[in-house]
């Protein structure tokens, strides 16, 4: 095409001018996780005929037509300005309630803080069915509190609870406030808690079944999304159990729920009480107080523990004499072999030491080289045992199958084998089961449980092994409850002075705390850096953008690790890691990153 003479050119042409439809104008946001704007649609005029109009609000959830389809969206501002130069079109359909302005706000506070996209927010926010009327909520009855109430003085609380503790105490505390939401671990303590606080007079949404009833204004208890519930006034947030991993979404992005409700309750400026047996690090950071009970009664509220130490035992394996007087008694006895997704384990011939990493006390492996490497921290060293230099080392790797079957001949009873893929059965009476740890989410009550190898609890290459393995035992303390009533737990380990061991020997959780902070610290590992973890078939290709970036002033201070087919991107604060992230363009395969991963 021959370009014009200078000074010939012709002239712009203006921007088309369209001319203002009769009616209201709203934004809104597609339920499309690629678009990242809301556009301008119109409320057509004849929805003030019938009604409809009154329902258009911020958060309600329509159909509108866009890039050629029919689409779901959110209307997030209402009463908005014309552009002269953008057509408008009508609004399809009025489909439900959704969520209010405070919490549409929330989401997009939690898309930037967990480098997600804001429809993955509105989702877990929106109804699971349509809602087309919300009532308002009874008024607040005046309700007994048990000596709670001074656990919600302060802006952010940590609470060490008794490990039997159901949190029914800490929830009437919370609605003693007012109008509470309250986020537990599991759907069963959900329904426990909820019918709880209804014998106490208290009105109870349980999110997200009832989300019409919460958005009416009811005392809300749930589960990991009800940090997003729609009540429109709250007045206490309570956090049960926050150490649970179930709290952090495993999908993409990866929030965490906990997290959500601190922030939720500071915007509202009410206090959020965090409680948990086995209290995160992210809690400590978080809290501006922390309450525990004295020492003599947490220690009573713990199980009896008994510590094996297999390096002592005369036989090779880890059905140790010392546990068959409790395997081969009365009542619901728990094996728990966490083998599933585990590193593999490695011990001395000669002493039976586990190999362990000098720098970090992770588990070691053997490469092909015939040396051993931490996956922690990429330690390499020969094959030499730290405690007698012995260079023969013998493997550790009996999974629960085939210690099912020795387990019932030593016990001389049947046993159940139970593991995360094992179909939902009931797991009552008086049985000898043997699993991974997802025994001990799905069994009730046990008079014993038995850690069979706790040294991979341990050592597992995991920044947050420690706090992991404690959170194991503390689980493992509300099922055979307090050591006046016959509770205990057996740990079997080549490491019993491991400071995990010997909290759960004293009921201690500080102790766990206290040393992790120090190490988290030193390393810059979260909560006292920021971490993202990159993975999937366009991570490369997103990585190698970072890398370009590096020298930016976004960038500089963040740091890139490979991990075979992942990356860890880490900075010392959120801010300089997703300015990072967010400056680099998606890829077209698909990515994922986890802030804050739990599996590092």
């Amino acid at each position: 095409m021959t370009e014009p003479l200078p000074g010939f050119e012709l002239p712009p042409e203006p921007p088309k001018v369209v001319a203002r439809p009769a009616g209201r104008l709203v934004k809104v946001q597609p339920d499309i996780t690629s678009v990242r704007q809301a556009f301008t649609y119109l409320v057509p005029p004849a929805w003030e005929d019938d009604g409809r109009a009154e329902k258009v609000a911020v958060g309600s959830l329509v159909r509108v037509d866009f890039g050629g389809r029919r689409t779901a969206g959110w209307i997030t501002e209402v009463d908005v300005d014309f552009d002269e130069t953008v057509e408008v079109r009508p609004l399809s359909k009025w489909s439900s309630y959704g969520p209010p302005q405070d919490v549409l706000d929330l989401a997009a506070w939690a898309a930037d803080r967990w480098a997600g996209r804001l429809p993955h927010f509105l989702r877990a926010a929106s109804p699971p069915r349509m809602v087309s009327l919300v009532r308002h909520a009874p008024p607040i009855p005046d309700v007994e509190t048990v000596g709670h109430e001074a656990a919600f003085d302060g802006a952010v609380t940590l609470v060490r609870t008794a490990p039997a503790d159901d949190g029914l105490g800490l929830a009437l505390g919370a609605a003693s406030q007012g109008r509470a939401l309250i986020l537990c671990s599991t759907i069963a303590h959900r329904r426990a808690l909820a019918r709880g606080l209804r014998d106490a007079g208290v009105g109870v949404a349980e999110y997200d079944d009832q989300w019409e009833r919460s958005a009416s204004g009811a005392t809300t208890v749930g589960t990991r999304t009800a940090a997003f519930a729609p009540m429109p006034h709250i007045d206490a947030v309570l956090v049960l159990d926050e150490h649970d991993s179930t709290y952090k979404e495993e999908r993409t992005p990866s929030w965490n729920a906990r997290d959500v409700a601190i922030e939720r309750a500071r915007r509202a400026g009410v206090p959020c009480v965090l409680a948990s047996p086995s209290p995160s690090l992210e809690a400590h950071r978080a809290a501006d107080r922390i309450l525990t009970p004295e020492r003599v009664v947490e220690k009573r509220s713990w199980p009896r523990v008994d510590v094996v130490d297999m390096r002592d035992q005369d036989t090779p394996g880890l059905l140790s004499e010392a546990i068959v007087d409790t395997i081969r008694g009365d009542g619901p006895i728990a094996c728990i072999l966490n083998r599933k997704g585990r590193a593999r384990m490695l011990a001395c011939a000669t002493c039976s030491s586990l190999a362990a990493c000098t720098e970090c006390g992770g588990a070691l492996r053997e490469d092909d080289d015939g040396r051993l490497v931490c996956d922690r921290d990429a330690t390499v060293r020969p094959m030499v045992c730290n405690e007698c230099n012995a260079t023969h080392m013998k493997q550790l790797r009996l999974g629960i199958s085939r210690l099912a079957e020795d387990l019932g001949a030593l016990a001389k009873r049947s046993v159940v084998e139970v593991s995360a893929e094992t179909p939902q059965r009931d797991l009552s009476g008086n049985q000898l089961f043997i699993g991974t740890e997802a025994l001990l989410h799905r069994i009730e009550s046990a008079k014993a449980v038995v850690f069979l190898d706790f040294d991979q609890e341990l050592a597992v290459p995991r920044y947050r092994a420690a706090e992991d393995a404690f959170g194991l035992l503390a689980l493992s303390a509300r099922r055979v409850g307090p050591r006046a009533d016959g509770g205990r737990i057996i740990i079997q380990t080549r490491r019993p002075d491991d400071v995990v061991v010997q909290a759960a020997l004293n009921g201690d959780p500080g102790r766990v705390a206290s040393t992790q902070r120090d190490v988290r610290q030193v390393f810059q590992q979260p909560p006292y850096g920021a971490w993202a973890l990159i993975s999937g078939a366009g991570a490369e290709e997103f990585v190698d953008g970072l890398e370009r970036a590096r020298g930016s002033s976004t960038a500089e201070t963040v740091r890139i690790n490979r991990l075979g087919d992942r990356w860890r991107v880490a900075a010392p604060t959120h801010e300089p890691l997703l300015a990072a992230i967010n400056a680099v363009e998606r890829p077209v395969e698909r990515i994922r990153i986890e802030i804050d991963p739990l599996s590092l």
